[in-house]
C-alpha cells in the first residue's frame, strides 16, 4: 500500500488559500459524468469514442475486475499502454478503487518495467497485446513470473488476443460493475499517481503526487490558459508523463472537455487528426509542434479553431513562435518537471517577445526563487542561479527515497530542479541551462543551452544537442551534435566559428567539434537524452585518442581531438 507523508503546515497553508481540500480527483470525474452524461469524453486514433458515462460505466467494470482480483485502495496500478481510450477507463478505474495509476511507456522492456513495478509493488498491470512492433506477450510472462505482488495482468487486444494465461481486456469490460457501496475513492492527501523521470541523467525516479497536488496543478493551469468545457484537447504526447497525464487525461475531465488521442505521431497524422476532431488546444515537444507546422505549411493548413499549443520539455525556439503566429497558432512556452508541473508558463496575452525570450511567469498558486546553488541562499534580480519552486502542486516525494527527497525538497516546501534560470522584475522566468548541463573549458564556464539556442538560428540546424567532452588540457571542450535541415549545405566548423562570431559570442563558447547525426537520442517525453551523447563522445574522443598515441610513441600521449 502507497501512502503519501504530507507536512501539517504546508496542508493547512494551502488549505486556507483553497488550493487543497478534502476532494479527490473521483470527485471531479464524478461531477463530470453528472454534467455531461452524453458529452463525448475521448476520442483516439484507433476510432474508439466514448461518452462521459460509457466511460463511467465501463471503468466501473474494470474497477470490478480489479476489487475481485484484489486490488484495494491504495494499491498501485501500472498502466503500460499508448495514447488509446482504454488507459482513460483504467485511470477512471483506479479512481473508484481510491488506488494510484503508474503510467507507463509502451518503449519500457523488461529491465525497466521490473525496475518500476518493484518499486511500486504494483498490483496490477495493463498492457496491450502488440504495439507497432513489438509483441508484449512475452514481456507479460517474464513479468509474471518475477513480479509476484502482480495480482492481475489485463493485454488490450491490438492485432491479436492474448496468449493462454493472460487476460483479455475485454473481459474485464464485461465484468460486473464495482458497486457504488464497495468503492472507496481517494481523497485529497492520499497518493493519486506515481509518475516515473525520463531518467536522462540518472535512474528513473518515481514522483508520487497527491489528489491535491494534482487538482492543484491542472486547475491553476486550465486557469491561467483560459480552457474550459467546449474545448477539445489534443494529446500526442504520451500519456505516461506529466505532460500526457496531467495536462491531457486529467485535466480535460476536470474541465468538461474532449481528449483526442493520438497512439503514434507523425506530422501529417497529428495535423489529420487535429483538423478532423477540431482540437482547439494541444500539447507537445517541440519536435512535434516542428512537424506539425511542417505539415501545415506545405499540404494541409492547421483548421481556424486550433488557438494554443503548448511547447513542453525545452524553451520555445523563435522560429517555432514566428511560425505558430504567421499559422494562427499561440505557441505557449511551458516550463516544469514531474516534480512540479508546471513551475511557469506565458500567457495568451503575453508579448510574443515574451514567449520567445522567457520561459514564462509562474502559474497561480506557485512562488519561484532564484537561488546559490551551493548555499541555497536567494540571489538578487535578473542573476542566474539554481531555479527553484514552491507551491500546492509540488510532489509530497520519491517513492521509497527519503534521501533522495530530502536532497532536493526543503522543509519549507522548495523543490530545486537542477536548472540554472534567471527572472525578472515583472517575475518572467528564463531557464539558461542544467547545473549538470554547464561545460567547464579551462575554468571558463559555457551554457549548453545558449549554445544551443545560437545554434538553432542556423538555417543548416534543424536541431541540436551540446555536451560537454573530455580534453586532456583544457578539462572540457563543447560538441555539437546537429541534426541537418534537409536540403540545406551541411554545417562544419569553420562555418559555426563564422556564424558564432557573426552573433557577437565570446569565442571560447563556440563548440569545438560537429557530430553531424540522423536523430537525436530521446526521452519519452521528448528530452535529448544528452547522458548518453556524453558517453558516446566520450568512447570516441578515447579512441582517437589511443590512436593517436599509437602512431606517435614519442607525443605526449594527450592525442588530438578532431574538429569535425
Amino acid at each position: 500500500m502507497i501512502t503519501s507523508n504530507v507536512d501539517p503546515g504546508r496542508a493547512t497553508v494551502y488549505r486556507r488559500a483553497g488550493f487543497w481540500g478534502d476532494a479527490g480527483l473521483h470527485d471531479y470525474w464524478h461531477l463530470a459524468v453528472l454534467a455531461s452524461p452524453d458529452k463525448e469524453a475521448v476520442v483516439d486514433s484507433r476510432g474508439s469514442r466514448f461518452t462521459y458515462a460509457q466511460i463511467d460505466d465501463l471503468g466501473s467494470r474494470v474497477a470490478g475486475f480489479l476489487h475481485d482480483a484484489g486490488v484495494r485502495a491504495g494499491d498501485v496500478v501500472s498502466v503500460q499502454l499508448p495514447n488509446w481510450a482504454e488507459f482513460v477507463l483504467v485511470n477512471v478505474a483506479c479512481l473508484k478503487l481510491g488506488a494510484a495509476v503508474n503510467p507507463v511507456v509502451p518503449q519500457d522492456r523488461y529491465r525497466e518495467l521490473r525496475y518500476r513495478l518493484t518499486r511500486c509493488a504494483s498490483a496490477a498491470l495493463v498492457m496491450p497485446t502488440q504495439f507497432r512492433h513489438t509483441d508484449f506477450h512475452a514481456l507479460a510472462d517474464q513479468i509474471t513470473e518475477d513480479c509476484p505482488d502482480l495480482r492481475a495482468l489485463l493485454m488490450v487486444e491490438n492485432g491479436g488476443v492474448p496468449a493462454a494465461g493472460h487476460t483479455s481486456f475485454d473481459v474485464a469490460i464485461r465484468h460486473a460493475p464495482l458497486p457504488a457501496s464497495e468503492q472507496t475513492p481517494a481523497h485529497g492527501t492520499d497518493v493519486a499517481s506515481v509518475l516515473f523521470t525520463s531518467g536522462s541523467e540518472a535512474d528513473p525516479k518515481g514522483v508520487m503526487l497527491t489528489h491535491d497536488n494534482v487538482l492543484a496543478s491542472e486547475r491553476a493551469f486550465a486557469h491561467d490558459l483560459g480552457i474550459g468545457f467546449p474545448d477539445r484537447v489534443f494529446m500526442p504526447a504520451p500519456l505516461a508523463h506529466a505532460t500526457g497525464y496531467l495536462h491531457g487525461v486529467t485535466m480535460s475531465f476536470l474541465v468538461g472537455g474532449t481528449l483526442l488521442l493520438l497512439d503514434v505521431f507523425t506530422g501529417p497524422a497529428a495535423v489529420g487528426m487535429a483538423n478532423a476532431e477540431r482540437a482547439t488546444y494541444g500539447s507537445g515537444s517541440p519536435t512535434i509542434i516542428r512537424e506539425m507546422f511542417d505539415v501545415a505549411e506545405r499540404c494541409e493548413p492547421l483548421h481556424a479553431g486550433l488557438r494554443v499549443l503548448c511547447c513542453h520539455g525545452a524553451p520555445v525556439p523563435r522560429e517555432l513562435a514566428e511560425r505558430g503566429a504567421s499559422l494562427g497558432v499561440r505557441v505557449i512556452s511551458v516550463y516544469g518537471s514531474t516534480e512540479s508541473a508546471p513551475h511557469t508558463l506565458s500567457r495568451p496575452d503575453d508579448p510574443i517577445d515574451c514567449v520567445i525570450n522567457t520561459d514564462g511567469r509562474p502559474n497561480t498558486g506557485t512562488s519561484i526563487k532564484i537561488v546559490d546553488p551551493r548555499t541555497r541562499v536567494e540571489l538578487p534580480i535578473g542573476q542566474e542561479g539554481e531555479e527553484a519552486s514552491r507551491g500546492p502542486g509540488v510532489f509530497v516525494g520519491y517513492l521509497g527515497a527519503p534521501d533522495l527527497t530530502a536532497a532536493v525538497l526543503d522543509a519549507d516546501g522548495w523543490y530545486y530542479s537542477g536548472d540554472l534560470a534567471t527572472v525578472d522584475n515583472a517575475g518572467y522566468v528564463r531557464i539558461t541551462g542544467r547545473i549538470k548541463d554547464v561545460i567547464v573549458r579551462g575554468g571558463e564556464n559555457i551554457s549548453a543551452t545558449e549554445a544551443e539556442a545560437i545554434m538553432r538560428g542556423h538555417p543548416a540546424v534543424k536541431d541540436v544537442a551540446v555536451v560537454a567532452m573530455p580534453h586532456a588540457r583544457l578539462g572540457e571542450q563543447a560538441c555539437a551534435y546537429v541534426l541537418p535541415t534537409p536540403g540545406v549545405a551541411g554545417l562544419d566548423l569553420a562555418e559555426l566559428r563564422r556564424f558564432f562570431i557573426a552573433c557577437g559570442v565570446a569565442k571560447y563558447k563556440i563548440p569545438e567539434r560537429v557530430e553531424i547525426v540522423e536523430s537525436l537520442p530521446m526521452t519519452e517525453s521528448g528530452k535529448v537524452r544528452k547522458v548518453e551523447l556524453r558517453e558516446r563522445i566520450a568512447a570516441k574522443v578515447a579512441a582517437e585518442n589511443a590512436a593517436a598515441a599509437g602512431n606517435d610513441e614519442g607525443g605526449t600521449g594527450e592525442g588530438t581531438t578532431p574538429r569535425a
